[in-house]
């Protein structure tokens, strides 16, 4: 059974052929999926044929070959079940020739049919389709109760779909959404090495190219659906983040913007692992620029064991520019974290002076800027930051002032729990 599924799904992505803008102008192509249903006389047919490609006479065999190739995607079930059930070698063989030409076949028939249902009235099950639609929609479900946060972009996310299936670039992650994991993790870093090779040729004369945003769109939505444990190690994708025209498309404010907005959202909140979790705090705040979705992201830092002092640190300057209070005891938390963030060198009376950051500089800092308070009355240097903005390097405070400055915000909790 097993290998059955696994043949049904891995040969999708062979025998592509190019989806079409719309439906032939003389064919009308019924919205409803279940027009695409086989007959009974067509499956029996195709089913007899079938057994006519292990005849003994090469003539019947070729005759047969030809006839389910005419049958086209109503001919699919029959050679998907020759292939994983037919004892004989001869008439799985050629049935798994005839598959790709009948998936085809059967994938632009259910593209032609998502195509005339204009009015999004019936449920279509295609590769990736399902996975796009749930992320740019905000579809969650919480104790058997579905929810969709942003309804009004069932178009936005129709128009995306049908752009992704056009773009040779997309359109293999989007047929690989199905696979399992390992197989579409491998086609994720597949694709990221590919862009990679196109935006820094090695061969002379070929002109670098840099992803479109639907390409990289397409990235996001398969790594944020499958765990990052399932991709080879390959390049970090900020580059491509940012040479591909995501930071500023994602700034307008039409839909297909706001569905891109909403990929790039769910690919930052699904990293898992820690390099990962930084790099996406940083596309958080500097390219998508939400500091509600940074500061969510902060927090699972601060709790996540094994960071560096520079990596807290930066989740705490994200978590302060959320304005996000209730964390308060979380930063108080790190209060007591000494490991180093950096070392400043600064020269005083011709004098190099080092300075030590430490995270529970950073800390309490932050707090005292959430708290609406000014650091400097706590004995911080006031440093100057681009927009006043706070950031862990404001965090500056000599060694024999930490101790009155903790004692300092103990006293304020206490007047202000």
């Amino acid at each position: 059974m097993m290998f059955r599924v696994g043949v049904a799904l891995v040969v999708w992505g062979v025998g592509w052929v190019p989806l079409v803008a719309a439906p032939p102008a003389a064919k009308k192509v019924d919205p409803n999926p279940k027009s695409l249903e086989v007959s009974p006389e067509d499956l029996s047919k195709a089913r007899q044929l079938v057994q006519k490609l292990g005849s003994e006479t090469f003539r019947e065999r070729e005759e047969a070959e030809r006839a389910l190739t005419e049958m086209g995607r109503l001919a699919r079930p029959a050679l998907l079940d020759a292939i994983n059930l037919d004892p004989n070698p001869e008439i799985r063989h050629r049935a798994a020739f005839l598959l790709p030409k009948a998936n085809a076949d059967e994938m632009q028939a259910r593209l032609e049919v998502f195509l005339a249902d204009t009015k999004g009235e019936y449920e279509h099950h295609l590769p990736g389709w399902q996975q796009l639609r749930a992320v740019v929609r905000g579809e969650t479900t919480l104790f058997g109760w579905s929810h969709v946060a942003r309804p009004q972009l069932e178009k936005a996310a129709r128009e995306l779909f049908i752009e992704f299936m056009q773009t040779p670039g997309a359109r293999p992650l989007m047929l690989a959404l199905e696979r399992p994991p390992t197989e579409l993790g491998r086609e994720i870093a597949a694709r990221k090495q590919e862009i990679y090779n196109a935006m820094y040729p090695r061969r002379p004369g070929v002109t670098p190219r840099n992803p479109t945003p639907t390409e990289m769109a397409a990235v996001l939505l398969a790594e944020a659906s499958v765990h990052s444990r399932y991709i080879p190690r390959s390049m970090v994708i900020t580059n491509f983040l940012t040479q591909s025209g995501i930071p500023g498309v994602i700034q307008g404010s039409n839909d297909r913007a706001q569905a891109i907005k909403a990929i790039l959202t769910a690919w930052i909140e699904t990293r898992s692992e820690v390099n990962d979790i930084t790099t996406a705090l940083n596309i958080a705040g500097n390219i998508l620029r939400d500091p509600d979705v940074a500061g969510r992201l902060a927090i699972r830092i601060l709790q996540t064991p094994g960071l560096t002092g520079l990596q807290k640190s930066t989740a705490i300057t994200h978590l302060v520019q959320s304005g996000a209070k209730q964390h308060l005891p979380l930063l108080e938390k790190a209060m007591t974290d000494t490991t180093m963030v950096t070392t400043l060198v600064r020269v005083v009376n011709g004098q190099q002076m080092r300075e030590t950051i430490e995270v529970r500089d950073v800390a309490l800092a932050g707090a005292i800027v959430l708290s609406g308070q000014d650091p400097v009355e706590y004995g911080f240097e006031k440093v100057g930051a681009a927009g006043g903005a706070f950031h862990y390097t404001r965090a500056r405070i000599a060694s024999d002032k930490r101790a009155a400055a903790l004692e300092k915000w103990q006293q304020w909790r206490q007047n202000n729990p």
